[in-house]
């Protein structure tokens, strides 16, 4: 407890910074299907934008190395702010490239966020900051999706966007309060350069492929939940609040990784991830299942969503037990693209089903990786 009030500020920072993304959360995937008219060529423009965003994002190792992790902090905020003024319009093309700069303005934040903890956060004392941290992130998760469409449609169409704009200048500022700009790393804490000069080693070792794959799936799964749920409210007729809802509903079940934890140290990490896989896979098909009762099929989703938290509580142990120590570096760089695949191949995978079956296809689509996820956490060493 000594430490808590010591490191509230800067976990409030956090809360911020969450914040002023989290409000267009739900509304960006409705700005798509208003823009392109259907789900399938909503998917064609995630995927689009999703190969331009890898690209983009696997330059931010060298951007870091460049210009120093101050000066791509900044580089992080300027990109955040135009990409939301581009979202704002009412063109595919510039919409289109507010997506890209807002996935480089996340993933570059990001990354530097977390060099920033471990240069502030003592290694020992990391076990009491990240509880903080994750309330406060989580808290701005649970609130701003329901927010930013509640706003959009029942107040001003363009005032999440101003909420948004303020959030991330509000970040600026907390961020030189706290005096981060005078904190520098030394070059050893620096993430390597491109990592996919690393990608044969990474994927030679059994373990690592093991963990990688299934964070990917787990990923995979919430970014279908995150696209999809608000998309699927609208075209059901439950209307765009009871999908942003069920968002932020999703986001919340966050709050029981504590205990998600716990359960893996006590029965097992094995355990857990099999649980997960099976919750979030079986409820994927109930919800399609039940699509045709969509206050049913929400419910469901949502409690598929308590599978996928379940799976959080994980959290990169996997990777982090199988790493060869020397190694981390690199293979770090590696195992972090699980993102990029995820917001890669999640629309394009959708966008050849969705030219061919109707939107409930999706969770059939999203519970049969889940299953593939059921499969393999049978290879987690029993030991974990």
């Amino acid at each position: 407890m000594s430490n808590f009030f010591r490191y509230l500020p800067f976990a409030g920072f956090f809360f911020v910074c969450a914040s002023a993304r989290a409000v267009l959360l739900s509304v960006l995937p409705l700005k798509a299907l208003s823009l392109m008219g259907n789900a399938q060529l909503v998917s064609v423009l995630f995927f689009m934008v999703s190969a331009c965003g890898v690209a983009v994002s696997l330059s931010v190792p060298m951007i870091l190395q460049r210009i120093g992790l101050h000066r791509c902090f900044l580089l992080s905020v300027f990109a955040m702010v135009a990409s939301v003024v581009l979202l704002w319009t009412e063109a595919v093309w510039s919409f289109a490239a507010g997506m890209v700069l807002h996935v480089f303005g996340i993933t570059s934040m990001e990354v530097v966020l977390s060099l920033y903890i471990m240069q502030r956060i003592p290694r020992r004392q990391l076990p009491e900051f990240e509880p903080l941290r994750m309330v406060s992130a989580i808290v701005a998760l649970s609130i701003g999706p329901w927010l930013g469409v509640y706003l959009q449609s029942r107040v001003a169409d363009w005032l999440p966007y101003l909420i948004a704009i303020g959030g991330t200048v509000a970040t600026l500022i907390y961020f030189r309060w706290l005096g981060l700009q005078q904190m520098s790393l030394p070059e050893r804490l620096l993430p390597a350069g491109n990592p996919l000069r690393h990608i044969g080693r990474f994927f030679l070792q059994p373990r690592l492929r093991l963990a990688w794959g299934l964070i990917l799936t787990r990923s995979s799964w919430w970014m279908m939940f995150i696209i999809y749920t608000p998309i699927y409210a609208r075209e059901s007729g439950l209307g765009e609040l009871m999908g942003a809802a069920i968002v932020s509903i999703g986001s919340a079940w966050t709050l029981t990784l504590p205990f998600w934890g716990w359960f893996a140290r006590r029965y097992s990490l094995r355990r857990l991830m099999y649980m997960g896989f099976t919750v979030a896979a079986g409820m994927s098909l109930l919800v399609f299942a039940a699509s045709g009762t969509p206050t049913v099929a929400i419910v469901l989703l949502a409690f598929a969503a308590l599978g996928a938290t379940m799976l959080d509580g994980s959290g990169h142990v996997l990777f982090l037990r199988a790493v060869h120590p020397l190694e981390r570096s690199e293979m770090t760089g590696v195992f972090q693209t699980y993102r990029d695949v995820a917001n890669l191949a999640v629309p394009g995978f959708f966008a050849v089903l969705l030219k061919f079956f109707a939107l409930p296809v999706i969770f059939v689509g999203a519970a049969g990786w889940m299953l593939v996820g059921t499969f393999f956490s049978r290879y987690i060493p029993r030991r974990m």
